[in-house]
């Protein structure tokens, strides 16, 4: 039966040989980029795959500035070698990535294993599982069930296969109008396979897939265009595949791909893809559906950072809960994750400093502050910038009746983001729209009861615009996120981000004992004001 459909695709093939026929019909426009990849033969005959290839990653909410014209700021670039078995599905991904979004860049080696809708990690592919990794050895880990779907998803979004199939599954393909492609609007099917939908965008004179798009959720962005663009055609063996991939969110670069060597056919050693024992007693199995937070996964596991949870990123139900541990009377601070939130009660009402990771973390804080202190409505979200891992959950905050406060340079920026369309996610905002009240600090902005203060300041810092510290007077207790983090210890000499911390406590005139942190734990700030200088 397949030959007969296929025969039957390739008589309508003939009408649009020299140009897409105005009004092609999915199977036609499936079936000639089929023929323009070198025909189904040529990509039949591809059974295992083995790429050479650099690429260079960028995270665009991670930016000095927010905004789309803001200029993003690099993560991290890679070297890697995959091997497939596109008839098993199995996979392997050697990585030799150099994260440079620090001071110092960091190396890491390691491979990604998927085989049997499972996956594995062996070597460190994080800072947050260094220390971890010094315990075992060889160092490794399962993969979450979130990761294991992302990765599957890119895998299948990138196979040279994926337009021969979607030929093989006429019944999966829907007409779509025309799609948005930069200043271009191309022929566009959309494929739904499994859990994913592809939306498959064509070049009208080649016939080749131009980009495979996913809709996916971003929590600042709301419901985005998540495209690999495809580029740089080159004949391999019979058939033609691109050798230049971009990852676009939103018509932005995020990574660019370049393919230095690809081989068809080479013979694939099945070791190559064996998950040890105790991996596959721990492992699940990928998860499916719409929760799966794509964007986190793939732009922490750039960024250096992913803790590779299904509950951290993904369901906070999944797990034991985070600790809300109290450090002085009345301010309790998130433990247990990679992000920290901070809450202080006041005498009517709960502040709450900073929102990441997103809505599953941001709920379960909710829910623990107000047990934590009970009868109290949380009234106030600051924010201490604007990167989208320590302000993803802000929406949260706004559904529960929060007024955000932000620094200098950002109000217009989270006002897009309070307003934008989240069908994807429909995460609570969503589901129960609410207009934000948004609070700009130009300086000094002070909330203040019987009870006590809270004091907010604006300080420079090279690491955002508009960055923001807190200050609790009576507790002699700051807040500072990302310019100061304890999870890394004390060097030898201040990073400039601590200097920027010591040079605004010293312009505010404040007297911090101790600084609570969006990454780690409460530390005095008396050993680094010596570091500085005093």
């Amino acid at each position: 039966m397949k030959r007969i459909f296929t025969s039957g695709v390739f008589l309508l093939f003939g009408l649009a040989l020299s140009g897409a026929a105005p009004g092609a019909s999915p199977r036609e426009l499936v079936a000639r980029a089929v023929q323009a990849m070198g025909g189904e033969a040529a990509l039949e005959r591809i059974r295992t795959l083995a790429i050479h290839g650099e690429d260079v990653q960028w995270e665009i909410e991670s930016s000095y500035e927010p905004g789309a014209r803001a200029k993003p700021r690099q993560g991290a670039e890679s070297r890697f070698f995959v091997q497939r078995d596109l008839v098993s599905g199995a996979a392997r991904i050697d990585w030799e990535r150099r994260v440079v979004r620090t001071p110092k860049p960091l190396l890491f080696n390691y491979s990604e294993i998927l085989a049997g809708g499972i996956g594995y990690v062996s070597g460190v592919d994080s800072a947050s599982r260094t220390h971890a990794s010094r315990m075992s050895d060889p160092p490794g880990h399962p993969m979450s069930g979130a990761r294991a779907a992302a990765t599957l998803r890119e895998l299948a979004r990138q196979s040279p296969r994926l337009l021969l199939e979607m030929q093989a599954n006429p019944k999966s393909l829907k007409a779509l109008a025309p799609q948005n492609a930069g200043a271009r609007r191309l022929p566009a099917v959309q494929y739904d396979v499994r859990d994913w939908s592809f939306i498959v965008l064509f070049d009208p004179e080649t016939g080749l897939p131009a980009r495979i798009r996913t809709r996916d959720a971003d929590p600042i962005q709301g419901d985005s265009n998540y495209d690999l663009a495809l580029d740089d055609w080159r004949e391999v063996g019979g058939a033609r595949l691109a050798h230049a991939l971009t990852y676009k969110l939103n018509e932005r670069d995020m990574v660019a791909i370049r393919y230095q060597q690809v081989a068809l056919n080479p013979a694939l050693d099945p070791a190559l893809f064996e998950i040890p024992i105790f991996a596959r007693a721990l492992a699940v199995r990928a998860a499916m559906g719409a929760g799966v937070p794509y964007q986190w996964i793939i732009r922490r596991g750039y960024w250096g950072n992913l803790m590779d949870s299904d509950a951290v990123a993904w369901d906070a139900s999944a797990r034991p809960e985070p600790e809300l541990v109290d450090i002085a009377p009345g301010v309790s601070l998130s433990q247990g994750v990679s992000h920290n939130s901070m809450v202080v009660e006041m005498d009517r009402y709960l502040v709450v400093l900073d929102a990441p990771i997103g809505e599953a973390f941001s709920e379960w804080m909710i829910r623990a502050s107000k047990k934590r202190y009970p009868g109290k409505p949380i009234r106030y979200l600051m924010l201490t910038h604007h990167h989208w891992d320590h302000a993803n959950g802000a929406r949260t905050y706004v559904a529960e009746g929060a007024t955000v406060i932000v620094g200098q340079g950002n109000k217009e920026h989270f006002a897009r983001v309070f307003s934008a369309p989240a069908t994807i996610a429909n995460d609570r905002l969503q589901r129960n729209p609410r207009k934000a009240n948004i609070i700009e600090v130009t300086g000094k902005h002070v909330l203040k009861d019987r009870r006590r203060s809270v004091e907010i300041y604006l300080i420079e810092s090279q690491h955002s615009i508009g960055t923001l510290i807190a200050y609790v007077p009576d507790a002699r207790l700051g807040f500072v996120t990302d310019i100061w983090s304890t999870n890394a210890p004390l060097g030898a000499k201040p990073t400039p981000g601590q200097m920027e911390l010591v040079a605004g406590v010293k312009k505010w005139g404040i007297r911090p004992e101790r600084f609570a942190h969006g990454h780690g734990s409460p530390a005095p700030f008396a050993p680094l004001l010596e570091l500085a200088g005093g």
